[in-house]
């Protein structure tokens, strides 16, 4: 299990965050060691680098756990920060 910071968002949601990404979700539930995505259809990740924001939907894609986003996500961050 990702050791992600999770913070209520006042208008509904959590936000995921780790390592300078970001992801928006609808709700979740932990399933063994993951956070399973009530709602993977709504879920959208995002991460800034050098004042540019780039993000990135759920919907196409379907990951079913906070972990799979992360990781595509992870892969785009490293590409953009030549990690």
């Amino acid at each position: 299990m990702y050791q992600f910071r999770i913070t209520k968002e006042e208008k509904g949601g959590y936000r995921f965050e780790l390592n300078g990404i970001k992801i928006l979700v609808e709700g979740y539930k932990v399933e063994g060691d993951h956070h399973a995505l009530t709602n993977p259809d709504k879920a959208v990740a995002f991460f800034d680098v050098e004042n540019n924001l780039y993000g990135i939907s759920n919907q196409p894609s379907h990951y079913k756990t906070a972990e799979e986003f992360f990781d595509a996500m992870f892969t785009q961050f490293k590409i953009f920060t030549h990690a």
